[in-house]
């Protein structure tokens, strides 16, 4: 029988699995400011949406305020085979239709002080793929789902100078598929492909800093810190489908396959947004932000099982190295007070990829550069109630990949596709 093992390649993390952002983060936590590409987002003084960027933020809020959202991301991004030596289907559209919510408030102590909730799905996307597609030795299905909570204090030192402080809890639900080449393994007929599914959840913790300076009236200026986190996750691996001469041959594994424990592990980097705000006129502000994510700390998501079985190459360990590099995001945009009640936004992002050779892509998440156009508006309904909506359409470069099995044979093709994210929402002054 030949030698095989499971490519566990678990492109996992607390901000998630991604197709319209670099690396692994998500960025749905605003619709106003996806309206303008997130331009300005950390020097958006009084703003609840965008305390995930800089909890000082919330100091310019003089009364209690609830900014809630909803996003929804449809698209199709597809691989397209060009010299694979593994054989299978087409993939079809790899992504589907998301729905990531986000909900903010701010409530004002006095003094200057303000005490700040956060609450964010910093996932909600998905990649699923043919049962029997060229790649299934990689991933079948994969489906992150986050959840953040962020309590933080804002204080206005000054009528120019502010600063906040948060605290960062993350819950990480995960769904893994994807089949192990145990057909290659044994003579023909023997064989069939193995199938894994893997399920788990954990709790990661940081904290986030942040300063916002108007050295005019007309001009805002922020700085918003996010920590490093060590995330660990706790799942159950269901192995099944096994061929029968496998089975025979390991004690380990039934006729109905066997299930065993697995301990995920990724760091979620620290990342840095400045951002600034110049008022043109009393209409018309300008923004700008630029954003900076420290991936090259994230080199490797090491599997371990509890059992070393045949199905697993008699190992119990896959260190799934990642080789990705750090990122920077540019956007730039602007809002235009049309009249009294009506406010239009629009504006462009470039998102830097954080893998650049063919070879360390993976299919769980197929990473490339992208680039925003965005456009939107606000309706204030009364003194009380503001009505947002966004939209943005993401372009992506086609990625390149190269990735091998552990039999030697190859996945070789691309990746080309778009998104578009339709946002609404509602903020309420009390």
């Amino acid at each position: 029988m030949k030698k095989f093992s499971v490519v566990f390649s678990m492109c996992l993390a607390l901000a998630v699995l991604r197709v319209h952002c670099a690396g692994l983060a998500i960025l749905e936590q605003s619709v106003s400011g996806l309206g303008r590409g997130l331009a300005g987002m950390a020097a958006s003084w009084g703003d609840p949406s965008a305390l995930y960027f800089n909890p000082a933020t919330g100091a310019g809020c003089e009364t209690l305020t609830l900014n809630t959202g909803l996003h929804v991301l449809t698209g199709d991004v597809r691989f397209h085979d060009d010299g694979s030596t593994l054989t299978g289907k087409k993939s079809g559209d790899i992504i589907g239709t998301s729905f990531i919510p986000n909900l903010d408030f701010v409530i004002p102590v006095g003094d200057g002080l303000t005490l700040n909730m956060a609450m964010t799905a910093t996932s909600g996307t998905a990649t699923r793929y043919n049962s029997y597609w060229l790649g299934r030795y990689f991933s079948t299905e994969t489906s992150i789902s986050v959840l953040e909570l962020a309590p933080s204090v804002s204080y206005a030192i000054t009528d120019e100078w502010a600063i906040g402080v948060g605290f960062l809890a993350q819950y990480c639900d995960v769904l893994m598929k994807q089949k192990i080449n145990t057909t290659d393994a044994l003579p023909p007929g023997y064989g069939r492909d193995t199938r894994l599914k893997v399920e788990g959840d954990g709790w990661a913790f940081g904290f986030t800093v942040g300063i916002m300076y108007k050295p005019t009236e007309k001009t805002t200026l922020g700085l918003g810190y996010r920590s490093s986190m060590k995330h660990t996750v706790k799942a159950n691996a269901r192995f099944r489908n096994i061929p029968d001469a496998i089975v025979a041959l390991d004690p380990l594994i039934s006729a109905t396959g066997y299930n065993d424990h697995a301990r995920i592990s990724m760091d979620q980097p620290q990342s840095i947004t400045f951002g600034i705000q110049q008022k043109i006129t009393d209409k018309l502000t300008l923004m700008a932000d630029i954003a900076w994510t420290d991936w090259s700390t994230l080199k490797d998501m090491p599997v371990k099982f509890d059992k070393a079985t045949t199905v697993t190459g008699g190992t119990r360990h896959n260190p799934n190295h990642m080789k990705w590099h750090d990122s920077w995001r540019f956007s730039i945009g602007g809002e235009y007070a049309l009249t009294e009640k009506w406010t239009l936004r629009c504006g462009a992002t470039f998102d830097e990829r954080t893998v650049t050779v063919h070879g360390d892509k993976k299919t769980m998440m197929p990473d490339s550069n992208r680039y925003w156009v965005c456009c939107g508006f606000s309706y204030k309904w009364n003194e009380h109630l503001t009505i947002d909506f966004g939209y943005n359409h993401i372009f992506f470069e086609p990625s390149h990949i190269k990735q091998h099995d552990t039999s030697g044979k190859i996945l070789k093709g691309k990746f080309t596709g778009y998104t578009n994210l339709v946002s609404g929402g509602l903020k309420y002054q009390f």
